[in-house]
């Protein structure tokens, strides 16, 4: 084929006549021309001016007017000879972000159904198209060489590109369907589109309608959005910014020129020059064919095109698919504006010239792949369909439904379709005026921040009346920025608008500021925040700058103001004095207020935005409710806290990384000059001093409070930070939402302690030795004290807010804000509860009684107001449901497992009172079976009788091998809930109830047919228990829940252990001691036990008594007595004549030693880990755990010189014996 073929817009499809006539698309930012300069009129007066957009006239937007104040004569009419007029040039810096802006009317996109489309972006700039103008006349330029000089004439492309194009012989490879080309209509500008050759500025028609195109162009490429991203590979190869074209040269023109090209004409006066190597270096064409126009640039970015519907100009969606979220803009594309043509023509600004181009064809078939589904190529549709090959015609008539044939009807039922085959693939085009791309100034605040353009797309006037065009709005709309990032404020308008179009201000004209708006800065409010620069002498309070986006006050009034109140002259500025306050003219040039004194192209200049946050603007002229509304957001997400934190942690672990070598290098070569460098030794040993000191430090002894103290502070600081993406700029608001993320997990985070049965599963699982199960009582209450400093904060720091909301003018009180809405009524009902249940839980408050009336009855009724909190706090904050999903989910399954154990009646079969204050309570299950339970472990007991919502704790004092359980309880007088179960149970004192004959019967029948397997149940039989098990005892029902693990129950993983009880803490180690005696008599020990070293602390001789028999027990048992050491020490008042010694087991007065104990122990079983257990109060506690800190060692390196060091290594396997603390909560 001596031909170019087509290989470019292949998507040349049937287009019926309504797409056809209305297929546009419409450049709006930045502001599109669609052929219209400077005409008083909604419609472009020359259409032929520059380019063919084969859109509709009403397009567009007229060039940019910078007149001062307006391009007007004393008639109030456009005046074009005003100094300024046209002069409106928009700039944009090299290496700055801009928003492209479009719409199109036929849709487009990958999930579009009705058509298959491609929008191309280019840009051409003066280095390529010398002259390149705007113009001042709406005529199209002259093809001669004096029309292209005249300035008065718009120029794109240069008049040498149109004259090769006009004499260049057309690609006859092309699909042309029946459209007459033949004869003469043989050039580049002759095509499917354009037969007649019409002449539309100097544009050539074949390079307009075909991408790539196949000879060199002026246009460079910015982006090809394409509905089938399979086909980027094939666009991004053929871009002109990466390859050469070739075109046929004159080859004297050639010489003569130093490489210059002009297109040779064919021998034959009526055939068109060559278009390809074998014609131009023909012997009769004597051409030199020449391949050129690489830019030697990046590859244009290929990317899905956005969706858009057919028929319904604006509307667009994701570009990730068809139907996609709804977008707040139109279809747009964010460029990188590049510096490369500045390179290329080694200055520091050049003009250039943006086009869009949009290709559109309808689903009936695939151009690429053949027409109407045969492929007579191998690639696209090419000539093989032209002429009497067309599959469709114009305005093809036929019976396209194939009726049946009827000659009395007198037809043949033909139908006509509106068919155009010049329209077929159809390209629509637009192009922004004229704009330049400068280098950076030296003074760029920016640094190595980003630069983002902000403009203004739309004109004067309501939707009809600029349709096609828009009204008035932002560009972007929501301009996202970190912070030291810059925004270009920039944009510009005109002063040639209709008369009759609708607007504010002086008639004809555009003019934009830039105003916050109010405290909350929602879109749907209007009020302009109010930031108080004024002196507090005149009565306005003075805020500093933070609550604006701007750094200083100088900015918000050049923003707001845009320069009226000034007129700068070559860099200085005095004030104007134009502006009259009290002009209400719309139409006089003194009305600042309506900006009619600020030109229509205003600079804002490069703003580095150092405040994160999100901040809601206006345009206070043009947003008039009901009629436009121009305001967008800008958002400036923050990242220097970020860097900071990120670069303080990598600096910490490279330090410590340094000393880690440091000291390895010291250890291995001890007399190099390195380890005895005074600064080397200094610092290792701080390092040592820090090491001793943090052994000590609330770090180690408390890493779980630490760690829960580092959540909040993380949550906290996520709070915050995601904060500053809302649009409320009051200065507590981040904190306030700090404050709130806490509270949305710990209000969560609170209920995983009091999950018994999780806890209590948890405890059999590897994890339980990894979670601090044994302080989960601690934990809930850490978790309260830091709920109750975060709600406090959380409240502070919105009335703070309220405050400042009220006093920035926002006309709301601090009291309606507070409680005006929802989410204040429940934050303050949420608060009251808090209050209530955090009061109540107070140790002083649960032990007070009045009358009657307990504190602990109190508490637990008030305790139940986590309910309503937890739904008040599904409906109060939106995010909270994010994290109480789960945790409310594991609390129902945790209540509906206790629910779901039944209730099965127990036999009481005895209650009796041992010693003072002491109530013993022993039970059966009537029903039979065992309750099963593991020594250590607890229950919850209930009594109607006293309280329906009262469940009180006791740890069960028998083994597991016994027939029955029991329990010891304390009941004081002063206890309301003990002391009353006393005077239910044993209303005559200390009289032991024995069971009902009729259940003692039952019994009977049980141990019978238990016989020894009753006392001999395997390891591991302990298990949970029915809960809200009904007991009946004289007409009183008692109910039990559990049994639930404790800490207690982890002394059967020891071989040495160490039981320290206080007064009645004594019940857990009765059950412990009973069940390892038995399983040590018995061989049923989980561990091999070697010793047992019991440690009771009592208050007088009565307290001991109620246990006496247990130790005696054991110890009457020779084989027991080696292995358990039992201690008795009382601590109150002695009557030494009372106490009667016994030689069994060891009694002292006063309070034990815990140091010598530990030494002592330790020294006797160096080699095994020593369980220490404590059942008492805390003071004990703080005791035994500094005990088990003392005896635990330090892994020490005992190899004695440095050359052992280096020929032997550490036992890093042998790890040291270990005192380890377990203390009973519940």
């Amino acid at each position: 084929n001596n031909h170019v073929k087509h290989s470019g817009m292949r998507s040349f499809l049937v287009v019926l006549p309504a797409s056809l006539v209305a297929g546009d698309i419409y450049l709006h930012a930045p502001r599109g021309s669609n052929n219209k300069l400077n005409e008083v009129s909604n419609n472009a007066q020359n259409q032929a001016r520059l380019f063919d957009s084969q859109n509709n006239a009403a397009g567009g937007y007229q060039v940019g007017d910078n007149c001062d104040p307006v391009c007007s004569n004393a008639n109030g009419q456009y005046d074009a000879n005003t100094p300024g007029a046209g002069e409106g040039q928009m700039y944009y810096y090299e290496g700055s972000l801009l928003h492209i802006d479009w719409t199109i009317q036929h849709g487009c996109g990958s999930g579009q159904g009705n058509v298959k489309c491609n929008v191309v972006l280019q840009y051409m700039c003066e280095d390529s198209a010398p002259g390149l103008r705007d113009g001042k006349t709406t005529s199209r330029v002259p093809a001669t060489p004096e029309g292209e000089a005249d300035p008065q004439y718009g120029l794109h492309e240069p008049l040498s590109w149109y004259k090769d194009c006009s004499i260049r012989e057309r690609n006859r490879g092309l699909y042309t369907a029946d459209q007459n080309l033949g004869g003469t209509r043989n050039r580049a500008i002759n095509t499917r589109q354009n037969p007649n050759g019409d002449r539309r500025g100097l544009e050539c028609p074949e390079e307009r309608d075909y991408y790539p195109y196949w000879h060199p162009t002026p246009w460079r490429d910015i982006a090809v959005l394409t509905d089938d991203l399979s086909r980027c590979g094939f666009y991004q190869s053929h871009s002109q910014n990466v390859r050469d074209y070739g075109q046929c040269c004159d080859k004297e023109y050639h010489s003569i020129t130093n490489g210059k090209c002009i297109q040779p004409l064919n021998e034959d006066p009526n055939q068109g020059g060559p278009n390809n190597i074998g014609e131009c270096q023909s012997a009769n064409n004597n051409g030199l064919w020449v391949e050129s126009g690489r830019w030697n640039t990046w590859t244009p970015r290929c990317e899905a095109t956005p969706f858009s519907r057919d028929n319904h100009l604006g509307n667009a969606a994701s570009a990730k698919g068809g139907g996609g979220d709804p977008m707040t803009d139109a279809p747009h594309f964010t460029w990188r504006v590049p510096g490369e043509v500045l390179n290329a023509m080694r200055a520091q600004e050049a003009t250039c010239v943006l086009r869009i181009r949009y290709n559109i064809s309808t689903a009936d078939y695939d151009g690429w792949n053949g027409l109407d589904g045969s492929s007579a190529t191998s690639d696209a549709v090419t000539s093989v369909f032209n002429g009497v090959n067309a599959k469709i015609m114009n305005n093809p008539t036929a019976d396209f439904v194939g009726f049946s044939t009827n000659p009395e009807a007198q037809t043949a039922y033909p139908l006509k379709l509106n068919v155009n085959t010049a329209q077929f693939g159809r390209v629509f085009e637009d192009r922004s005026h004229t704009f330049k791309i400068k280098r950076l100034p030296s003074n760029n605040p920016c640094g190595i921040g980003r630069i983002h353009n902000l403009n203004v797309r739309g004109r004067r006037g309501n939707i009809v009346q600029v349709y096609p065009a828009v009204e008035y709005d932002f560009v972007p709309t929501r301009l996202e920025a970190h912070e030291g990032d810059c925004i270009h404020f920039q944009w510009t308008g005109s002063d040639a608008n209709p008369t009759g179009n609708a607007g504010n201000g002086r008639r004809m004209t555009d003019r934009i500021n830039v105003v916050e708006l109010g405290s909350t800065a929602r879109l749907g409010l209007n009020k302009p925040a109010k930031h108080g620069y004024r002196d507090v002498s005149n009565g306005v309070l003075r805020y500093t700058s933070y609550s604006s986006m701007f750094s200083d006050e100088a900015t918000v009034r050049k923003m707001a103001y845009i320069g009226q109140d000034v007129r700068c002259v070559n860099g200085t500025c005095v004030p104007s004095l134009r502006c009259d306050d009290n002009s209400n003219d719309e139409n006089s040039v003194n009305n600042c207020k309506e900006l009619n004194a600020a030109p229509g192209y205003f600079d804002g200049g490069l703003v580095r935005m150092d405040r994160p946050g999100s901040f809601s603007y206006t345009s206070t002229r043009n947003n008039d409710f009901s009629n436009r509304s121009q305001k967008a957001t800008i958002v400036v997400h923050p990242w220097k806290v970020a860097l900071a934190i990120g670069g303080g942690a990598a600096g910490i672990l490279f330090l410590a990384v340094c000393i880690l070598l440091t000291r390895r290098h010291v250890e291995r070569y001890p007399d190099k000059k390195v380890a005895k460098m005074r600064v080397v030794q200094q610092t290792l040993g701080f390092c040592d001093f820090c090491g001793r000191r943090l052994e000590t430090s609330f770090l180690v002894r408390y890493p779980y409070t630490l760690a829960l103290l580092g959540l909040c502070g993380m949550l906290y600081a996520i709070g915050f930070w995601m904060a500053l993406g809302d649009s409320d700029p009051a200065p507590t608001y981040g904190h306030a939402k700090g404050f709130g993320r806490m509270l949305d997990v710990l209000c969560n985070v609170i209920f995983f302690p009091v999950l018994r049965n999780m806890t209590s599963w948890l405890r059999t699982t590897p994890v339980g030795r990894v979670l601090p199960l044994d302080a989960t009582l601690y934990f809930h209450k850490v978790i309260g004290m830091l709920i109750a400093v975060a709600t406090i904060g959380h409240i502070a720091m919105h009335y703070v807010r309220f405050n400042w909301q009220a006093s920035s003018g926002s006309g709301e009180t601090v009291v309606g804000q507070a409680i005006g809405r929802w989410t204040g009524i429940s934050g303050h009902l949420i608060a009251l509860c808090m209050l209530l249940m955090f009061f109540t839980a107070a140790e002083r408050f649960r032990r007070r009684k009045w009358g009657k009336i307990g504190g602990h009855s109190i508490f637990v009724r008030v305790h139940k107001l986590w309910i309503p909190v937890l739904l008040l706090l599904w409906f109060h904050s939106r995010s909270f449901w994010h994290y109480s999903l789960f945790p409310t989910l594991l609390l129902i399954l945790d209540k509906l497992i206790g629910r779901m154990r039944g209730k099965e009646p127990l036999t009481l079969v005895s209650a009796k009172s041992p010693a003072k204050d002491v109530l013993h309570l022993s039970f059966k299950l009537a029903s039979g079976r065992r309750f099963k339970f593991r020594a250590g472990q607890y229950l919850f007991l209930q009594c109607p009788a006293i309280s329906t919502t009262e469940w009180h704790p006791f740890t069960i004092s028998s083994s597991p091998w016994e027939r029955t359980f029991s329990v010891h309880i304390r009941s004081r007088s002063d206890m309301d809930w003990t002391h009353a179960l006393r005077k239910v149970l044993l209303p005559e004192g200390g009289v032991k109830q024995k069971a009902m004959p009729a259940r003692a019967s039952l019994e009977e029948k049980y141990q019978r047919s238990q016989g020894a397997a009753m006392r001999q149940l395997p390891k591991g039989a302990a298990g949970n228990v029915p809960a809200d098990t009904a007991i009946q005892v004289g007409g009183h029902h008692l109910y039990v829940d559990g049994p639930y693990g404790t800490a207690s129950e982890e002394v059967f993983h020891f071989s040495v252990l160490i039981l320290v009880a206080a007064g009645m803490g004594v019940t857990p180690f009765a059950s412990i001691l009973k069940t390892l005696a038995y399983q040590a008599k018995n061989d049923m020990l989980e561990t091999p036990l070697k010793k047992v070293s019991f440690y009771w602390t009592c208050r007088d001789q009565a307290e001991f008594n109620s246990f006496k028999d247990i130790m005696e027990g054991i110890c009457t048992d020779p084989y027991l007595g080696r292995m358990f050491d039992l201690n008795t020490y009382l601590t109150g008042e002695l009557n030494l004549k009372s106490i009667s010694a016994s030689e069994k087991y060891h009694q002292f007065a006063g309070r034990p030693n815990w140091s010598r104990i530990g030494k002592k122990i330790g020294d006797e079983y160096p080699d095994d880990d020593v369980g220490v257990f404590l059942c008492g109060p805390a003071a004990i506690g703080t005791q035994l755990a500094a005990m088990c800190k003392t005896m635990n060692p330090v892994a020490v390196d005992t190899r004695s010189s440095v050359a052992d060091r280096r020929t032997s290594r550490l036992d890093v396997h042998k790890r040291p014996r270990k005192f380890v603390f377990h203390r009973e909560n519940f």
